[in-house]
Parts: structure tokens; sequence; C-alpha cells
């Protein structure tokens, strides 16, 4: 059996039923374009460290199987190598390996995230290019919840609450092919201001006969993440902002409801994070004991940038 062979037989018997439909193709992808084509030949049983190991480094120094890709970064080699390892360990309880060759390597998860913090006038410019393209209500939301893209494509019109201005978020639902799946029953719950509840209301006026918050205009359909990623560099490319990424609203955010005196746990709340040690951890530099100098906080603001933004959005990031 060739690990090609036995990485088929691993995501149909376990990963298939254990992974978020989001999550199982996001193991593929990695699956098709990295592991396999640089180990997929080798038998399973001749698999040795040292073979992991040579590929490893490729990888990290040529990129993919693609003529003139790069080199990966830190973060994408990580994951490689997670999911690498996962999989040989379930091969050992299958009985067919004694030991992990995966397991002598070790890529460390960075301690904080690396955040581009928009500054107050890149958030109105962001806001005001958003609204000049027709987008407004879904990255209004999305900067003032930190949703997630696959959380904001999710999303039902029968999820807000309009008299209590709150909106339900259904962790185990997904877009997938353009259609919702449900896969679970957890949720959580987030305030909303009326002023985001007003975008809201007139973002469904005009679809009033579809379930979705978010409508595809020509396909009646979910919107897809790439489609979601196409908006916002239009959004970007039009406020003149181009290192801004999606997530970058997530940590924006984030930081700026620290700022206006959330504490951990409510954030975690509002973020999805299973334990409040997790925000504390990934937004450990932006927390109100920490005395730090501008220089040494790693974003593109600075303190008093970050807390006239806390200012300028107080009506949209206090709860």
């Amino acid at each position: 059996m060739t690990l090609q062979e036995y990485i088929s037989f691993w995501q149909e018997t376990y990963d298939k039923h254990q992974s978020r439909p989001t999550t199982y193709a996001a193991h593929n992808y990695v699956f098709k374009n990295h592991i396999l084509p640089g180990l997929g030949d080798i038998p399973l049983s001749e698999l040795t460290s040292e073979m992991v190991g040579e590929f490893l480094e490729e990888r990290k120094r040529f990129g993919n199987h693609r003529t003139g890709s790069s080199g990966l970064g830190e973060e994408t080699m990580r994951h490689i190598h997670r999911l690498l390892q996962q999989c040989l360990d379930q091969a050992i309880r299958d009985g067919l390996l004694t030991e992990n060759p995966a397991k002598a390597f070790r890529y460390r998860k960075s301690t904080t995230v690396k955040a581009n913090i928009m500054t107050p006038l890149e958030t109105e410019d962001y806001l005001d290019a958003a609204e000049r393209l027709g987008y407004l209500p879904m990255f209004m939301l999305a900067l003032t919840t930190g949703l997630r893209q696959g959380e904001l494509i999710a999303l039902k019109w029968s999820d807000l609450d309009i008299e209590n201005r709150t909106l339900t978020i259904a962790e185990n639902r997904a877009v997938v092919r353009r259609e919702l799946v449900e896969y679970g029953s957890q949720t959580r719950t987030i305030a909303l201001t009326p002023e985001v509840i007003d975008l809201l209301i007139r973002e469904h006026d005009k679809h009033p006969s579809s379930p979705l918050m978010f409508m595809h205009p020509a396909t009646l359909k979910p919107y897809s993440p790439q489609m979601v990623r196409r908006m916002h560099d239009e959004i970007i490319k039009e406020a003149g902002i181009d290192h801004i990424r999606y997530v970058d609203l997530r940590h924006t955010c984030a930081i700026l409801a620290l700022k206006n005196g959330m504490d951990t746990k409510e954030l975690a709340q509002m973020l999805g994070h299973y334990r409040p040690t997790i925000t504390r951890q990934n937004y450990e530099p932006y927390l109100p004991h920490k005395v730090q100098k501008d220089e040494d906080i790693p974003n593109e603001a600075t303190q008093s940038e970050l807390q006239q933004a806390a200012n300028i959005l107080d009506n949209l990031l206090k709860f």
C-alpha cells in the first residue's frame, strides 16, 4: 500500500466523518497540492523520517509541485506537517506502522496573531468604499462582529432577532458547493447595533423571499468564499488600502472591542473561541493591563490611533 492509497482510505474512513465539510475540503487541498506530489508514490511501510525531512525541506524552500512556485511560509508548513502526522498516527492505530516518521519534526504555532489593524482613516475609507460598491451591509457586519468568512456567508435571515438586536451564529453550518450544510446544533449569540440592524433589513428587502442573509444576485445561492474575497479585494482597491486582508477585519474588531473595555471572556464568546485563553494568547499585546510603547506592538496602527478608531466606531463596537 502506498501513502497515496492510505491517505485515500484515511480521508474516506476517518476524516470525512470527523471533520467539518470546509475542513475536509481544506485537508484535501493540502494533500493534493503538497503531500501527494512529494510522497504519494512511496510505500507506506518504507516511509522514513529522512524522506519526510527531505520533503518538508523541499516544500519550505521551493513551494509546491507547480512550476514557478516559491517557498512556503511557516504557517503553511505547520499545516502540512500536522496533517501528515495526524494521518500517520492513524496508520499506527490501524497496525500499518510501528512509529510515525513525521514526529521527528516540529513547527511551532505563533503565540499571537499577525494583524494589520485598521487606523481610523482606513476604517472610514474601507466602509465608504464598501458603500459605494454596494457591499456595506455584509462588510459592516464583518467589521463590527468579527465574524469568520465562513460564518458570514452561511447566515440566514432567521438568525437575526430584530427586537432584541441579536444575531445567532450557527457554528456548525457551512456553505459547501454553494449550498448550506448543517452538521450540528452549536450556536453563539452576539449583539448588534441599531445601525447594523437597519443595514441588514435594507439588505433583506432586496430579496425578501430568500432565507439567506446574503444572497448572490445572479445565482440566488449563498456567496462562495472566493466571491467574498473578491468583493473584499474590490473594497481595498477602491479604498487604497491594499495591505488589509479580510481576516484583519476580525482582528480590528477584536482589538477595538478590547480598547472599548470588553473583557476577554466576552470577546471570546463573540469571536467563537472555545476558551478565553485562546483570546488572551492571540491578543496579549493589546490587553488593557499591557503597557507597551507603540513600536513594541506588531501592527500598522499606533496605540493612540487605535484609541481614536475605537472612539470613532464607539457606536458600532460597543455592545
